[in-house]
């Protein structure tokens, strides 16, 4: 008897577990709740002014998986948030499309080269050591946007516009590389992490800032974003600040360089751009800044 009733313990078992297997099936819904999953206006606004034209995710609930864990970050305030997702808007991806707007699809500059992700930080990134981060691009793929929620759009705008040709700058030449020639113009001058302690006399060694100093990439994103930033008048008095002949012949080369490869590159009219940049610049007045419903 016992091999019977050792097979209708196992029949009994293999129907249990069939039984449990059953109620136990999965209804879809994840226990899991994303809070992030229940749209807001302003997730609409960024599907129609990010998402939608552009592919760009607009992150600003500073996801975990995001985060750089060697720093002290907190999240960024929504309305600081929306201050400056209609600033890059306006001064960064719709400049871009002004710029290319003889072309076919005047968003395709942006929807090519233009990061996939704009990460916000409610704080400047402090490290252990004391240093400041402002912003910073990943593999061309994201740029994080750090101190938000200390944007003062009156005093703040322009850094943060500045800050996006930095970064831009950096995704454009790890795409289409800017020509080695550029690295060997004042290559005995940089300084590494020690920029921040070199003298003033930068321009005088052929840099258009202290920061260009601590590497060849950072002299590209640096001189290349002044190229927008700066006017023709500014460039002038900037070059005839300068003392040094050399010093000047140097920065003038590299702007050669720089607007060189913009054109052949990527076909940006350097000048043009810095028209629309500049203008669109003096126009930030203009913006409803807590208007969802454009």
């Amino acid at each position: 008897m016992q091999p019977t009733i050792i097979s209708l313990f196992l029949l009994l078992l293999v129907a249990g577990a069939t039984t449990s297997c059953d109620k136990d099936e999965p209804d879809g819904k994840s226990i899991f709740v994303d809070p992030a999953e229940e749209k807001t206006e302003f997730d609409f606004w960024l599907d129609r002014h990010y998402t939608e034209p552009y592919n760009i995710r607009f992150e600003y609930r500073m996801p975990d998986r995001e985060t750089h864990f060697n720093y002290w970050v907190s999240p960024p305030p929504v309305d600081k948030s929306i201050e400056v997702a209609k600033l890059i808007k306006y001064s960064t991806l719709d400049a871009m499309a002004e710029l290319m707007s003889d072309q076919k699809d005047p968003l395709l500059f942006a929807k090519s080269y233009f990061p996939r992700v704009l990460y916000l930080v409610g704080s400047f990134e402090i490290s252990s050591t004391g240093n400041t981060v402002l912003a910073s691009a990943e593999n061309g793929l994201q740029i994080n946007v750090l101190g938000v929620k200390f944007f003062d759009r009156e005093k703040d705008s322009e850094r943060i516009a500045g800050t996006m040709l930095h970064e831009f700058m950096h995704i454009l030449d790890g795409t289409y590389p800017v020509p080695s020639d550029y690295d060997t113009i004042t290559q005995s001058d940089y300084v590494g992490d020690k920029y921040a302690q070199s003298g003033n006399d930068y321009m005088e060694l052929g840099f258009v800032s202290k920061y260009a100093r601590s590497s060849p990439a950072e002299d590209i994103a640096e001189t290349g974003g002044r190229l927008i930033s700066m006017s023709e008048e500014e460039w002038e008095a900037m070059l005839s600040s300068i003392e040094s002949a050399d010093g000047r012949a140097k920065i003038e080369k590299k702007r050669s360089i720089l607007i060189a490869w913009l054109r052949d590159d990527f076909g940006v009219d350097v000048a043009k751009w810095s028209d629309i940049y500049l203008r669109r610049l003096s126009e930030l007045g203009d913006i409803d800044w807590t208007n969802l419903e454009d």
